[in-house]
């Protein structure tokens, strides 16, 4: 799985990305070839957004999750992602 990572208004350290590398990562094994990973973490107001979109063979798959922890964002959005992925196979 390919990883991009993008910042908007916050800066985040190495230990979050490398947590939700892990967290997504995970989700590889729903796809039988290479998928890309576009992540997203950025903040409003003291809530933290981690967005979340795969794309795999011609589909797309996108959440976005609001809390107020980046760590149970990232979490969230992996559990759901999770669910539309059990869901469209």
């Amino acid at each position: 799985m390919r990883f991009t990572f993008t910042e908007k208004r916050i800066q985040v350290s190495e230990d979050i990305r490398q947590y939700a590398e892990k967290k997504v990562g995970k989700l590889d094994r729903f796809f039988k070839t290479e998928s890309d990973a576009a992540i997203t973490f950025s903040t409003e107001r003291g809530r933290f957004i981690a967005e979340v979109t795969l794309r795999n063979n011609g589909m797309f798959y996108r959440v976005s999750e609001v809390t107020g922890d980046m760590y149970a964002s990232i979490d969230s959005a992996a559990a759901s992602i999770e669910r539309q992925i059990r869901k469209n196979k």
